[in-house]
């Protein structure tokens, strides 16, 4: 009989809902958008249904929308929320706080270049979806091995989340796109030596 491996289980939860405008690219070191009456509903209907899931920490980006999911987690599970800077959104540098019309317009050649090569590109200042991934999966693969055996939840982005599974599953990165995360979204990943099982994607409570 086949003997079945220990594995630490990750809960990979995407924040609610903002009102940010969804045609702008985020700048989190100027706007901090918390979440909206759906995002909030989003957020509690999360907590909810992983709350028989026996977690033992919550792990978070720092800035106001993922962080205000993380304590609606918190309330339910009884955990504690721990701030980690690695797992903020992609960067995006001289764009952030842009429209993506106004990318078009005054960066036509980045923005066709972004177009063509989503995982590849950045504009000035910003990063690439494999910069992205070599800032979280070491962050990620130091949380697994602080909870061998365990549960946890990582309440991010969904840049960071999408990098990540990628990666895990060996997924070739450019088509890290191809991965639905929604908001307030839950995956379950369970993480063992020698393999890696995904026990569901964007699995929604509301």
């Amino acid at each position: 009989m086949r003997e079945k491996e220990a594995s630490t289980t990750l809960y990979l939860c995407r924040h609610g809902e903002t009102d940010f405008p969804l045609d702008r690219i985020y700048c989190d070191e100027r706007e901090d958008p918390p979440l909206n009456a759906t995002g909030r509903c989003q957020a509690k209907a999360l907590a909810e249904g992983l709350a028989g899931e026996r977690l033992e920490k919550i792990y978070a980006s720092p800035v106001g929308r993922t962080w205000e999911t993380a304590e609606y987690l918190a309330r339910v599970s009884g955990c504690s929320v721990e701030a980690v800077p690695a797992l903020v959104e992609r960067r995006f540098g001289v764009w952030e706080g842009l429209t993506f019309a106004e990318i078009q317009r005054d960066d036509p050649r980045g923005y066709a270049a972004w177009k063509a090569d989503q995982a590849g590109y950045a504009p000035e200042g910003g990063e690439t979806a494999y910069a992205l991934a070599e800032r979280v999966g070491p962050v990620m693969t130091a949380l697994i091995e602080a909870h061998p055996g365990g549960r946890i939840a990582v309440v991010s982005h969904v840049g960071p989340l999408r990098v990540f599974l990628a990666e895990a599953l060996g997924m070739p990165l450019e088509r890290y796109r191809w991965l639905t995360l929604d908001y307030a979204s839950a995956s379950r990943l369970d993480v063992g030596e020698r393999q890696k099982n995904l026990r569901y994607l964007n699995r929604l409570f509301y």
